[in-house]
């Protein structure tokens, strides 16, 4: 062969070798994007007729005021409840008028919720038997509904997945002595204290198969973030923290803990909350009467009663100002920073503000 020939050709191959990495990359389908879970939408109601609807982060209706209450609106679909029951739409129903999943997950009781958003693909919902398992985005089960609410403890019996794990719990029949109406240890004959049995909640965390991952042995525990998850232990009323293997990595020390996102998470020490790095230094001493977690570089904390938000140092990037308000409608104050808004309360009316503070719905 010619050396020009066959330098052509190497060069020919070399191209090819170098390009095509690109063309698979380019011609496969994008990989699903798990984290983070940013709200690409927000709920607002209308105060006059009490209906719901969505927002997009510059204050633009996304759809018309017609939900009995609306919710997350995350990877595509948002949470939204019409009769009685719970469903998903995405973002052409204000074209069409048509949900993405139908709303089928009906309610029990006012104040109830039989659905949450989506996370890591899958949505927590409950059955018509009451169970709760979790759907796919086309409204199919994904993990068969099999975790049962207790009437020993309020509130759902699992959660929604967070870097491919989902906490559930578990009922377990254990013995505790029985005490007297002084709280004094009953005894038998033999002077033995007298048990008696109870039913005992403990947590664990399952994949995205529905497979057990950590078995259930903590009394409580948080989402994951960036590896790590708060965990309470049996033989300890503290929090700390567990890795993916359900090994402790943070020895519990804390009141109360949250969640892991950009390098820190809010503990609770002796009434006050703080933020700890991923070793469990202080970054940010305890001072707060309450913490939220770190998100497009910022956290809401309560201080003197009112909201305001702070920036990875501790200082006030945004002044607090923002009242306390908890309902159905609008749970936990004011919200982590998505897309761009968190939402908060002034003079009784809940707003979005934007991160340098201005209000972007309703418009001023």
């Amino acid at each position: 062969m010619p050396v020009q020939k066959r330098f052509t050709t190497l060069l020919t191959i070399g191209l090819l070798l170098l390009i095509t990495p690109f063309v698979v990359r380019f011609l496969m389908p994008p990989a699903p994007e798990l984290e983070p879970h940013t709200a690409e939408y927000f709920p607002v109601q209308d105060p006059a007729t009490g209906k719901w609807g969505f927002i997009d982060n510059k204050g633009r209706m996304l759809t018309p005021m017609v939900f009995d209450w609306a919710g997350d609106f995350r990877q595509g679909l948002g949470l939204a409840e019409s009769n009685g029951a719970m469903g998903f739409i995405d973002a052409t129903f204000k074209e069409s008028g048509k949900w993405a999943i139908s709303p089928r997950f009906e309610l029990y009781n006012d104040g109830d919720q039989s659905a949450f958003g989506f996370f890591d693909g899958l949505a927590l919902a409950r059955d018509d038997e009451g169970k709760w398992g979790y759907i796919d985005r086309t409204g199919k089960w994904a993990i068969t509904p099999r975790f049962n609410e207790s009437e020993e403890y309020t509130g759902i019996p699992a959660g929604s997945f967070s870097e491919g794990l989902a906490w559930y719990q578990a009922i377990e029949i254990s013995e505790r002595n029985m005490l007297n109406a002084n709280g004094e240890i009953l005894r038998d004959a033999e002077n033995k204290p007298m048990k008696e049995p109870f039913r005992r909640r403990l947590m664990g965390f399952i994949d995205r198969d529905g497979e057990i991952a950590i078995a259930p042995r903590f009394e409580m525990v948080q989402d994951f973030g960036e590896g790590m998850a708060g965990a309470r232990f049996k033989t300890n009323d503290m929090w700390g923290f567990i890795d993916r293997a359900g090994k402790r990595v943070i020895s519990p020390a804390y009141d109360g803990v949250g969640r892991f996102s950009e390098g820190l998470c809010a503990v609770q020490v002796e009434g006050l909350w703080g933020y700890i790095n991923p070793s469990g230094k202080w970054v940010i001493e305890p001072r707060f009467a309450e913490a939220k977690q770190f998100l497009e570089g910022l956290a809401a904390v309560r201080e003197s009663g009112k909201w305001g938000y702070i920036d990875p140092k501790g200082n006030w990037a945004i002044e607090p100002s923002y009242d306390n308000f908890e309902d159905y409608a609008h749970p936990g104050d004011a919200t982590p920073f998505e897309n761009g808004l968190a939402r908060v309360t002034l003079n009784g009316r809940v707003i979005y503000i934007d991160t340098s503070g201005h209000q972007v719905w309703p418009s001023e």
